[in-house]
């Protein structure tokens, strides 16, 4: 049947406007103004908001780790349950922002790689002889998926044992690490 016989309205066509979804009112996002974060003596974060009651332990996931790590951080409670969300880590102040800064470290742990010593393949394995900011490390991992090459040299690794690994741009690295890597990415 033409379309313009129909009496009734076609399936999956829109007869009347959608309403508009706001994103920013859904998210419960903090106002960094009113806001404080600190951490007890065993470094669990705490919310403070308006001078108020201390809300927690805390704990902080990012929404984009990887594109926009400092941005829309959602805090939750011993439940999951979110709290809320930080829109921006730079809007808020310094002891608040250190707090939170020490909580994603441990949640997101990761050793920037700084030089590679050497990459042998023992079956079918490779075995990676690092040095990182924290230190020499060696690290295999399970599978060529626990590798991301991202834009402009930047390359994250998760070991075998779930640790992250990462470089920040491979054009950085001394030449014999440069060789080196090369090969497995």
């Amino acid at each position: 049947m033409p379309y313009a016989e129909r009496t009734d309205p076609a399936e999956g066509v829109v007869t009347e406007p959608l309403p508009t979804y706001d994103l920013m009112n859904e998210l419960a996002l903090l106002d960094p103004e009113r806001v404080r974060f600190s951490a007890d003596e065993y470094d669990e974060l705490y919310l403070c908001i308006d001078a108020g009651e201390p809300q927690g332990p805390l704990t902080v996931q990012r929404a984009f780790p990887v594109s926009e790590a400092d941005e829309f951080l959602s805090l939750k409670d011993a439940d999951d349950a979110e709290v809320g969300v930080i829109r921006r880590l730079d809007q808020l102040d310094a002891a608040s922002r250190t707090a939170i800064e020490e909580q994603l470290q441990w949640s997101y742990f990761a050793c920037t790689i700084t030089a590679i010593h050497s990459i042998e393949v023992k079956y079918h394995v490779p075995h990676w002889d690092v040095e990182t900011d924290r230190g020499p490390r060696v690290f295999q991992y399970g599978s060529r998926r626990d590798i991301r090459v991202l834009p402009r040299g930047r390359v994250l690794i998760r070991d075998a044992d779930g640790n992250g690994y990462e470089i920040p741009d491979v054009s950085r690295l001394d030449a014999a690490s440069q060789a080196i890597v090369e090969v497995y990415i």
